[in-house]
């Protein structure tokens, strides 16, 4: 979204908008026509730098405030992939000892019907 817009949405004047860019509140990307350019989370964004304001905090304590709760998130979420991980374990080690005696075309079976989820989880694994 274009400055203007989020200004509309948000309720947030532009020049208070300018004024969070500048201070490294919110993140933007450049358009082709060097616009300024806002992600949809924005919104969320002004609205928790709404409520931090009204507790108080400065500008620098806002930042902090913000790039911790984005921390935390994200520990949040790769813990979650950890457990995910240790459960999948968990099951492909009984998938394992269930099949040890199938017939190959079985396991063929099985293998090909797990091989683009094995994908996606060595992407994801690359992403780490």
């Amino acid at each position: 979204m274009k400055i203007g817009e989020v200004a509309k949405l948000s309720g947030v004047s532009v020049r208070t908008i300018d004024y969070y860019t500048s201070s490294g509140l919110l993140d933007f990307e450049r358009s082709a026509a060097n616009y300024r350019l806002y992600p949809d989370s924005v919104l969320q964004t002004l609205e928790r730098i709404q409520l931090l304001k009204n507790q108080r905090l400065s500008i620098a304590e806002i930042k902090e405030a913000l790039d911790s709760s984005s921390q935390s998130e994200t520990a949040v979420l790769v813990e979650d992939v950890f457990e995910e991980f240790n459960c999948l374990q968990k099951k492909i080690t009984r998938l394992e000892e269930q099949l040890k005696d199938a017939p190959a075309h079985v396991k063929v079976q099985i293998s090909k019907a797990l091989e683009s989820k094995m994908v996606a989880i060595a992407s994801l694994l690359a992403l780490l």
